[in-house]
């Protein structure tokens, strides 16, 4: 029942941090002309915010591995939490992480 507690917690965690984050994005028209218009181009490709998810899932796969970790999960469902919300809040409802610039 803890990790099924620690699952939840993590993925929720992670939705809400997107959904904060979006809004913000959406509310500040600073940070929404940098972001929608001069978004970061690494080598003609835009990486989006949910690459930060993958990371997240990623690195808790590594924690996993080292028994004396206990954050793996959380990490995990944080990391899908990301995804999630990034993937809901998409246009094309689409699990995008890295994208070419046209």
């Amino acid at each position: 029942m803890e990790k099924v507690f620690i699952f939840l917690f993590g993925l929720l965690f992670g939705i809400a941090l997107t959904w904060l984050f979006e809004l913000t994005l959406k509310t500040n028209k600073k940070l929404r002309a940098r972001y929608y218009k001069k978004h970061a181009i690494i080598l003609g490709y835009h990486i989006h915010h949910s690459t930060y998810g993958l990371l997240s899932f990623l690195v808790s796969i590594i924690f996993s591995l080292i028994p004396e970790i206990p954050m793996a999960l959380f990490i995990a469902s944080f990391g899908l939490g990301i995804i999630t919300m990034h993937t809901i809040s998409d246009p094309k409802n689409r699990i995008v992480f890295i994208e070419r610039e046209k």
